[in-house]
């Protein structure tokens, strides 16, 4: 785990898209200009031409090195969100498997569908918005044993076939849950955002080296905004399951919906209030058969 000193400030990940952007962009332009304003007449420079020219090499120098730094971590950053949104996918994959084979299973899967109903509306609910900070929950967890404990005693009274691959399910849909919540907690390596902080305090270091002039503040400030919201960027994708373009719940949502779907049919069919049959043909392809030629006969 990252230490304080080194992580970004996590509770910028509550605010708006904007609110982010703003934040570091004005941060960054106010301590560029108030850097060159208050060092600068203390270095008593010389302001010439060729002082100026190796000043703008210097800074040159340094936002190369910071922008090749970004750009590396938002690929980083980008290849985690990847991975947790598979992990995900994988999740809600595990859990439309189980519920297809509890309405498979008839009236003895109507206990094991139940549980697996409460159990996703728990993840939706409770976990997955709080489990990058406080990881799991433990009513969710509760649930999850529950759901585990039917479906062992829903396997004891099936055949051998059908109760290996109940708890194949079960076991899938644990170990989603499991490598879900490892992968709660992923963020770039404090290593990474101490390497840009060193650069960002060496590009604001380089403002002392200009003439403190109101048009050199208004570029230092400017040049130190852009390359903020660089900084923003990667911060609004360090943590894949934080922040405003996080992974969303999205998936969990539908399949919810498809499970209550998928069990009030199956409720109404073993009552006798839907018929089991399958669709009547449309008078289009009554018409469309009997244009069919007719079969060769030998």
């Amino acid at each position: 785990m990252s230490t304080p000193l080194i992580t970004p400030p996590l509770m910028l990940y509550d605010l708006p898209e904007a609110a982010v952007y703003a934040t570091f962009m004005l941060g960054a332009a106010a301590l560029a200009a108030l850097a060159c304003r208050a060092i600068a007449p203390l270095l008593n420079l010389p302001d010439n031409k060729t002082h100026v020219d190796m000043a703008l090499r210097t800074t040159a120098a340094v936002v190369s090195a910071l922008t090749l730094t970004l750009a590396f971590c938002a690929i980083q950053a980008r290849t985690q969100q990847a991975e947790a949104q598979r992990v995900v996918a994988e999740e809600v994959a595990a859990i439309g498997g189980m519920g297809r084979q509890a309405v498979r299973l008839g009236a003895e899967g109507v206990s094991l569908h139940a549980g697996l109903v409460g159990y996703v509306r728990s993840i939706i609910a409770a976990e997955f918005p709080d489990m990058a900070l406080n990881g799991r929950n433990a009513e969710t967890q509760r649930l999850a044993e529950a759901l585990e404990h039917a479906g062992y005693v829903t396997a004891a009274g099936l055949t051998d076939v059908m109760a290996q691959d109940l708890l194949q399910n079960l076991e899938q849909l644990d170990t989603a849950r499991e490598e879900r919540l490892r992968h709660a907690e992923d963020a770039l390596p404090g290593a990474f955002w101490t390497l840009i902080r060193l650069l960002m305090l060496l590009l604001l270091a380089t403002g002392a080296l200009y003439p403190p002039k109101p048009h050199v503040l208004l570029m230092l400030a400017i040049q130190a905004a852009g390359v903020a919201a660089l900084v923003a960027f990667v911060f609004l994708m360090d943590r894949p399951f934080r922040g405003q373009i996080a992974v969303s719940s999205a998936p969990y949502q539908a399949m919810l919906v498809n499970l209550t779907h998928r069990a009030e049919v199956a409720s109404a069919v073993r009552r006798g209030l839907l018929a089991a049959q399958p669709p009547q043909p449309s008078s289009d392809t009554a018409r469309l058969a009997a244009d069919d030629p007719a079969p060769v006969t030998p």
